[in-house]
């Protein structure tokens, strides 16, 4: 007799008990991966209601108010600054100090850039290298200061007006001389208003001239004594405007070129002295 063909378990039928249904009752039906969770959580059963929804906080009412309110006090800020930050006039300290201190720089550049050419000592010429790059970007900045107020950035007239008055009197009652700042006395140099000379501490038209001329160790001399006499005009413009400049910045900029420019004296004295020059 033929064996009997043996049938897989997993091919059985179910046994009777197993498929059994009670009549009526539905056939269960497996929850979705993403609805065991909430089925679980609630411990419900299929009579479960639907799922409640999230709902966003609402804007508060008033907070339409404080930011209009915000926005109303930023803009009465910039409304009060523009009141009491209004840019110096054209014939304030600041706008004087820059314009003449402008001038005052140029002259020194080109002085430096005479012995830069000419010089024959490398330390000397090395130092005016420094004071021809450090006042020429000092021009720069103070121009830009004048353009941001809408000024001219030159002088028209007489300069140093700004410092001291018409009376030719300080702010210590102390008399200035020329129009209130002829200091060729305390520089050392030609007096204003002399030889072409506009501003305390300035070279001559003639010293200029014999600068340029010069070579070697004549210009090294000639230019460290004209260079300290420069420095010392200027640090008496910029003293002033320390003392009197209207603008923050122009205060802060007037006290770094004292400072500057009276390290810059010592150097320049000591190497007058190393090249066996008189002191200036």
């Amino acid at each position: 007799m033929p064996k009997p063909t043996s049938v897989p378990e997993s091919a059985m039928p179910a046994s009777s008990a197993d498929t059994a249904e009670e009549p009526g009752a539905s056939t269960a039906v497996a929850p979705e991966p993403s609805a065991v969770g909430g089925a679980a959580a609630d411990g419900a059963s299929g009579d479960a209601g639907p799922t409640p929804v999230k709902r966003r906080r609402a804007w508060p009412l008033w907070g339409p108010l404080v930011l209009l309110a915000a926005v109303a006090l930023f803009a009465a800020g910039f409304g009060l600054r523009g009141l009491t930050d209004r840019a110096p006039g054209t014939g304030s300290v600041d706008a004087g100090f820059l314009r003449d201190m402008s001038e005052h720089h140029a002259q020194a550049v080109q002085m430096s850039m005479l012995e830069f050419s000419h010089g024959a000592d490398s330390q000397t010429v090395a130092v005016a290298q420094d004071i021809a790059l450090s006042q020429q970007r000092d021009i720069g900045v103070m121009h830009s200061w004048l353009s941001d107020w809408g000024l001219e950035q030159s002088t028209v007239g007489e300069p140093m007006r700004w410092m001291g008055g018409a009376d030719g009197q300080d702010s210590g009652g102390q008399n200035s001389g020329h129009g209130g700042h002829d200091m060729g006395g305390t520089t050392g140099g030609t007096p204003v208003g002399t030889d072409g000379v506009r501003m305390p501490g300035m070279a001559s038209t003639t010293e200029l001239a014999q600068l340029a001329s010069a070579s070697g160790r004549d210009s090294d001399v000639l230019f460290l004594t004209l260079m300290i006499r420069h420095h010392r005009g200027g640090i008496a413009m910029a003293q002033y405007a320390t003392r009197h400049a209207g603008e923050d910045q122009v205060r802060t900029l007037a006290k770094a070129m004292v400072v500057v420019q009276s390290r810059e004296i010592e150097q320049m004295q000591a190497d007058l002295t190393r090249l066996g020059a008189p002191r200036a």
